[in-house]
């Protein structure tokens, strides 16, 4: 949990721990360079949310979707537990690294982030930085969090018109994609707290991700509920 890059011992911090498991990589990545560590961060919570909205349209859950008499409220209750799975998922790698700092002599619980861990993981030249000082920001916690949101909630839309596999393999393509290509226009760029512009030059706003991350957020649950209610759950595989 130490670094001892430049020679001198760095005890690593709670923001380094973010920053490398939320990092995704740098803003120029090669062919070479794997993103398989950070986009199983949010592919792993996909999977895990991936069956339960789909199977409970069959069987007793087509019973409880009748008795409810509100495919509205049925489909707003998916969304929130869509959501609270998420902010659950997230909060347990917070807990974790929060943990870790706190029980290990070699780690401080503080938000820096050091350069060392820019330079040597994730092969940022100083060149690159965007700012002399050590980048931090609280926003680096949350809008990698908005962007799962939008992603899980997306993945559900998808299963609305597609089986939930081919949904999940939809989300997974969006990621990828936006690991190797750092462009505004994808809406993984603004989960790799590695591509904000307050770490490298040219990189992209959080707010900007924020903003979009709730528009996305919004429109997926309005967009879900027009859709859920001219679909057929009775004749669904």
């Amino acid at each position: 949990a130490s670094m001892d890059y430049f020679g001198d011992e760095i005890k690593a911090s709670f923001g380094d721990f973010v920053m490398y498991i939320y990092g995704g990589l740098g803003p120029f990545p090669e062919l070479s360079d794997s993103p398989v560590r950070w986009a199983a961060v949010f592919l792993v919570l996909c999977f895990l949310t991936l069956q339960y909205p789909y199977q409970d349209m069959q069987g007793v859950g087509q019973q409880i979707l009748i008795r409810t008499k509100s495919r509205t409220a049925w489909w707003l209750s998916k969304c929130s537990w869509n959501l609270l799975s998420a902010a659950v998922y997230h909060s347990m790698i917070f807990l974790t690294a929060g943990l870790f700092c706190a029980g290990s002599k070699n780690a401080v619980f503080t938000g820096k982030i050091h350069k060392a861990l820019l330079y040597e993981v994730f092969r940022v030249e100083k060149s690159q930085m965007a700012q002399d000082v050590e980048p931090w920001s609280f926003a680096m916690l949350f809008v990698p969090v908005f962007v799962s949101f939008g992603v899980s909630l997306a993945q559900m839309v998808l299963s609305l018109y597609l089986k939930p596999v081919f949904g999940f393999f939809g989300v997974a393509l969006i990621m990828v994609s936006s690991a190797y290509c750092a462009s505004p226009y994808l809406i993984g760029n603004y989960a790799m707290t590695m591509r904000y512009e307050e770490v490298v030059t040219s990189g992209v706003s959080q707010m900007t991700g924020l903003v979009l991350c709730l528009i996305m957020i919004f429109g997926c649950i309005v967009i879900g509920c027009w859709s859920f209610h001219r679909y057929d759950i009775l004749n669904r595989d």
